[in-house]
C-alpha cells in the first residue's frame, strides 16, 4: 500500500485544506490517472476521502507514520513505527514476527478484521475510523507484574486521551466517555521455554466510527470519540501523545519500581471506585462495593453480602452495574 499510503500521508498533512489531483500527481511524480485510479480504490475500500471534480480532501485525519514521527517525544518507544493496510489482528501479527521486532516497536494498522479483546471477545476496525495498534516490549528483565502494566497502560492512554473529554477507566483494562466504551487494553505475553520473548501490549480505540456503524448488540455499550465529543479525531496526535505518556511511565517505573505515579492517574479516573457494582465470574454474580486500586494493581471490593473484603486480581470476570455497562 505504499503508493496508496503516500497519498494518505499527503491528504493528512493538509488536513482539514483541500488539494487537487494534479497537486498530488505533482507531488509524488506519478501521473494524474494513477492518483485517480488509486484514490478510487481507497473510497471503494470505505477510506473516508472526498472527491468532487479535481479537489480531493479527507473527512477526518487518518493515520499517518510521518504525522506520528512529527509529534512524536520519545527515545525508543514508535521508534519505528510500522503502518499497514489491513491486518486480522495487530498483536496476532507481533506474535508472528517477534523475533523481527524490537523493543518499543509499534504495529497501526487502518483496518482490523479479527482482533480479540479480554475473554475472547472481537474487536473489529472499520477502514480509518479507529486506532489498531500494538507496542512490543522486550524487558531485560522480566515484568512480573503484568497487572501494573496493565494499569500502567491505562493510564498512559487517559492521559493522552484527556484533551478529547472526560474520560474514565474502568478496571482492568477498559476506556470510558459518556458511560460506553471506547478503547480497550489487551496484554499478552510470550514465552520461550521459561525464557520470555517478549511482551505485546494491543490497543484499540474507536475514534471516528459513527454510532450507527457499532454493531447492534454493542451500541449500548460502545461508542466513539467522534461521537462523544462532535468532532473529528487526529488519530495521529493521539498515538504520538499515548506513546509519549507510556514511555515516560514506563522508564520511570523501570527505574524506581514504584507504581505511584501511574495508580495514582488510575484511582482518580476511575469510573468503579466508591460505588456498588455486580461482581460476575462464571458460576456466580455477587454485589460488591469498590473501594481502591491497592498497589499491585489489584481492585479492593468489598462484597455486599457477607461484608468481606478481598483483592481481585483475576481478569476473567465481569464488571456491571444494575442495568447498565457501568
Amino acid at each position: 500500500m505504499t503508493f496508496k499510503q503516500n497519498i494518505i500521508d499527503a491528504l493528512t498533512i493538509a488536513y482539514p485544506k483541500t488539494l487537487t489531483f494534479e497537486n498530488l500527481a505533482r507531488a509524488l511524480m506519478v501521473d494524474q490517472a494513477h492518483v485517480v485510479q488509486a484514490v478510487n480504490e481507497l473510497q471503494q475500500k470505505n477510506f473516508p476521502i472526498s472527491a468532487q471534480g479535481n479537489v480531493i480532501h479527507l473527512a477526518y485525519p487518518l493515520l499517518s507514520v510521518p504525522a506520528i514521527s512529527k509529534l512524536l517525544d520519545t527515545d525508543f518507544i514508535g521508534k519505528p513505527v510500522q503502518l499497514h493496510a489491513r491486518l486480522d489482528s495487530t498483536n496476532t501479527y507481533a506474535k508472528a514476527n517477534l523475533s523481527d521486532l524490537k523493543n518499543g516497536d509499534v504495529i497501526l494498522a487502518h483496518e482490523q478484521t479479527a482482533g480479540k479483546g479480554r475473554l475472547g471477545r472481537n474487536w473489529t476496525s472499520p477502514a480509518g475510523a479507529s486506532i489498531s495498534m500494538s507496542l512490543v516490549l522486550k524487558p531485560a528483565s522480566p515484568f512480573e507484574r503484568l497487572s501494573l502494566l496493565t494499569q500502567l497502560t491505562a493510564a498512559a492512554l487517559i492521559k493522552a486521551l484527556n484533551d478529547w473529554g472526560d474520560v474514565k477507566i474502568k478496571w482492568p483494562n477498559d476506556i470510558i466517555l459518556n458511560s460506553r466504551k471506547i478503547a480497550g487494553i489487551l496484554i499478552e505475553t510470550e514465552f520461550s521455554g521459561s525464557s520470555l520473548e517478549g511482551i505485546i501490549i494491543g490497543i484499540g480505540i474507536n475514534t471516528n466510527v459513527d454510532q450507527e456503524n457499532i454493531p447492534q448488540e454493542l451500541q449500548s455499550k460502545a461508542t466513539s470519540l467522534k461521537e462523544g465529543t462532535n468532532r473529528e479525531i487526529d488519530p495521529n496526535t493521539l498515538v504520538a501523545s499515548f506513546l509519549t505518556f507510556f514511555e515516560k511511565y514506563y522508564v520511570d517505573f523501570l527505574n524506581s519500581q514504584r507504581p505511584a505515579p501511574f495508580l495514582s492517574v488510575c484511582r482518580e479516573q476511575s469510573i468503579l471506585i466508591g460505588k456498588n457494582y455486580w461482581i460476575i465470574d462464571t458460576d456466580r454474580k455477587r454485589k460488591a462495593y469498590i473501594k481502591t486500586i491497592d498497589s499491585t494493581g489489584g481492585l479492593v471490593v468489598t462484597y455486599l453480602d457477607t461484608n468481606k473484603t478481598e483483592v481481585i486480581t483475576s481478569t476473567d470476570l465481569s464488571i456491571r452495574g444494575d442495568d447498565h455497562y457501568v
